[in-house]
């Protein structure tokens, strides 16, 4: 379906297939606790393993739509930092799904999660559970979706950024022509975040922060706090078909998230173009381009910070049946006015995935 090829395309954005040696510090990298990131590895394998034995009862079930993917990969910087470390990996991720009828409307649930091996024993996972509730409008023109969901995040690369997340969040979509449609979604998300962390002491915006803000001065004197952020956005798509091989999508988005740790805070609008071609039976090719501008709320006596993000995406997929083979090169610019916030990520990855 094609929510499930752009999971798939969202899941494998930050892969790669290109091998290089970590650095020494990596290596012996140790989170906060003191114990060693080798130990805190296999901890996390365990409960990997430990959540897929549990859900095989369910997968095995005729019912259920499954879809998976490995991939393998190279990322520049999977730190988005200054100077971070340039790092392989491997990526395994997974989508299963169950629908039943509520008299005229849908009711889904699913769980997915994906599983990301770098070198040097660093790792991230992600897993959500959720539920969809879907309804046909407008003579079978529209259909509402409303969603609620909670996930778990794990980053062993970036300690500072691992949270539970609980979500509600709404989309609609509406056919005008054969040609065009049009999509408005909505979302507010509560980002509990699990250690005590500096100000813009990770990855920009909400996904990640990292540790080391100390580094350039601006977390001397400032004490660690753990926080709870709410993230709230609205987006806007419009899909073109101008022939049956060749279509574009165009969106727009803004997202405002609040926190308790006023430099934190920030407000980001942004916008997008696709590009989708079949130049031959089973084969596809996309092509995205993004820009975006994050303001940050200015703390008393402090700079404030404004970064703008410039992205580009290359796609190839070749589909045979239910499997699919792909390879797709991702870019990042991100420039902000404080220097030691800019960095730059180039990200290359080539994998298989399936569905039954």
């Amino acid at each position: 379906s094609h929510r499930r090829t752009v999971a798939r395309l969202a899941l494998t954005a930050m892969s790669s297939a290109v091998s290089r040696q970590p650095s020494p510090a990596m290596k012996k990298r140790t989170d906060s606790s003191g114990i060693s990131s080798a130990c805190h590895g296999t901890h996390t394998r365990s409960i990997a393993w430990s959540l897929l034995i549990a859900a095989s009862p369910v997968l095995a079930d005729p019912a259920i739509d499954f879809s998976g993917d490995i991939s393998a990969g190279y990322d520049s910087n999977p730190a988005q930092s200054d100077a971070g470390p340039s790092l392989t990996f491997a990526q395994y991720a997974f989508d299963a799904e169950r629908e039943t009828r509520l008299g005229g409307a849908g009711l889904l649930v699913g769980v997915s999660g994906w599983y990301r091996d770098y070198e040097a024993d660093n790792e991230i996972y992600r897993l959500t559970l959720r539920t969809d509730w879907s309804h046909e409008t407008a003579q079978g023109m529209g259909l509402l979706t409303v969603s609620l969901a909670g996930a778990v995040y794990r980053d062993t690369l970036v300690p500072a950024d691992e949270r539970n997340e609980a979500a509600l969040a709404f989309r609609y979509d509406h056919t005008l022509t054969a040609r065009d449609s049009l999509a408005l979604t909505g979302e507010t998300r509560q980002l509990a975040y699990r250690h005590p962390s500096l100000p813009w002491s990770g990855r920009p915006g909400s996904d990640a922060r990292r540790d080391g803000a100390d580094r350039s001065g601006r977390g001397r004197g400032a004490v660690a706090v753990r926080r709870d952020d709410w993230l709230s956005g609205l987006g806007f798509d419009a899909t073109h078909h101008w022939s049956p091989t060749l279509s574009t999508v165009f969106s727009l988005a803004s997202a405002r998230c609040d926190s308790p740790v006023p430099v934190d805070a920030y407000t980001r609008r942004g916008v997008g173009w696709l590009l989708r071609i079949e130049p031959a039976n089973r084969w596809r090719l996309e092509l995205g381009l993004g820009w975006s501008r994050t303001r940050y709320d200015k703390a008393p006596r402090q700079q404030q910070r404004e970064d703008i993000q410039h992205t580009a995406g290359l796609a190839l997929r070749h589909t045979l049946g239910h499997r699919e083979w792909f390879c797709r090169l991702d870019w990042l610019d991100s420039d902000s006015n404080i220097d030691e916030r800019s960095f730059q990520q180039q990200v290359t990855a080539c994998g298989f995935a399936w569905s039954f």
